[in-house]
């Protein structure tokens, strides 16, 4: 008797754990795989990863993710995309999930998604039609937006009697009365190096925004040195360095992001158009205090001669590959991380580098007033990042070299 109890407690023990065996391999078939690029704060990297396994425990998708370094995202994700390996999801910034164009774009026609988000929080225009690309269509679920404002240093203007510059032809002009070489200030710190990031985006936007045309042709060459506009604006730009207005000569020189903000930082350049990344340099130490005190952060100025071009710079949720098996699943993960009251909480930690792309941002008082409500104002103008495919590459071209090496600065 004691054998055949034994026995059907065996038999009752195998058949649970059978049942519970196959119960997990049920509820684990919905699942999504996710990769993160990494954000410039911890406290919000963290945020973000509580958040997923949140995910997890409130549906019955499990989430592989991974953080990965801005720097290393592109190459993985090509790899990835090569080898028919690529997550599900992608989260980054517009130029570099949607870097591959025509035929040979992996990724999923998301125009539908953004609309079911914004029939019960409407984003921005501007950032839903300004990430549009490839016969009018969302690749990419805008999440929220960077900025390059202008950072300004009111006690020169006051000093010399300049007005804070309304447009850009008075932003240029304004470039030359604030100077001092003699004392080391110069009016306006936008680099020319061939690997400036700032130089580039500042230069696009004085461009477009007075009538220049595009700087790379639809059949890929260079027509940065065909178009009057940009030509003559290029020639001011060389008016400007010859008359000490930009810091000679390291404005040629700089590589990266880092030259203008430096010269900021350092007191010798009265203007920049830089991220809010500088405002966190100043604002988080106490030796910029001074600094911070005597600049005033706008957006780019609100008139040029023809239009106000200000460059998009969204970041989110792109990348949704078209072969994935878990396009539902990609998009409740999607629609959990707008979800309002978390949003806020996120989107409250890492302004004013990030803001939000939802309209009612302009009723949150967080983003009333000073460099919040500027960095709110660059994300409803935004109008698209621009550039033309070349038909012969695979991925788009942003060469930066080709503005101020195809009309010499130096000659």
């Amino acid at each position: 008797m004691k054998k055949l109890l034994a026995s059907g407690i065996c038999l009752l023990l195998v058949t649970g754990l059978l049942f519970a065996a196959g119960s997990q391999e049920q509820s684990s078939q919905r699942n999504v795989r996710v990769w993160v690029e990494k954000s410039f704060s911890d406290d919000a990297n963290m945020l973000m990863e509580e958040r997923i396994k949140q995910f997890t425990l409130d549906s019955d998708i499990s989430v592989k993710y991974e953080f990965i370094n801005a720097l290393d995202l592109m190459t993985k994700l090509n790899a990835a995309i090569e080898a028919g390996s690529a997550p599900d999801i992608v989260s980054a910034n517009l130029y570099k999930v949607l870097s591959y164009g025509g035929d040979n774009n992996p990724f999923l026609d998301v125009t539908s998604w953004i609309e079911d988000v914004s029939e019960t929080r409407p984003m921005f225009d501007s950032l839903v039609n300004g990430t549009k690309i490839m016969g009018g269509k969302n690749y990419f679920v805008p999440f929220y937006n960077s900025s390059t404002l202008l950072f300004l240093r009111k006690d020169i203007f006051d000093k010399n009697g300049v007005a804070v510059p309304k447009t850009w032809d008075e932003l240029l002009e304004a470039a030359k009365h604030v100077s001092d070489p003699e004392n080391g200030i110069y009016g306006f710190g936008m680099g020319s190096g061939p690997t400036d990031e700032d130089g580039e985006n500042t230069f696009r936007m004085i461009n477009w925004s007075n009538g220049g045309g595009a700087l790379i042709a639809e059949d890929g060459s260079i027509s940065a040195n065909k178009n009057p506009v940009t030509a003559e604006l290029i020639a001011k730009y060389k008016e400007l360095y010859d008359a000490g207005a930009i810091p000679p000569p390291a404005a040629t020189t700089w590589g990266g992001p880092s030259g203008n903000n430096k010269s900021y930082l350092i007191g010798e350049s009265a203007m920049v158009f830089n991220a809010p990344t500088l405002y966190n340099a100043m604002a988080n130490d106490p030796n910029y205090a001074d600094l911070l005190a005597n600049t005033l952060i706008l957006p780019p100025p609100p008139d040029g001669r023809v239009s106000n071009t200000v460059l998009g710079l969204a970041s989110g949720w792109g990348g949704v590959t078209k072969t994935t098996s878990n396009q539902d699943e990609a998009k409740e993960f999607i629609s959990y991380m707008m979800e309002t009251e978390w949003y806020n909480k996120y989107m409250q930690l890492v302004a004013p580098v990030f803001v939000p792309v939802f309209q009612d941002a302009r009723e949150n008082p967080v983003y009333a007033s000073g460099v919040n409500k500027a960095a709110i104002d660059y994300a409803e103008n935004a109008t698209g990042y621009y550039g033309y495919q070349p038909r012969h590459l695979k991925e788009w071209s942003w060469d930066r070299s080709i503005i101020f090496s195809s009309l010499c600065v130096k000659c």
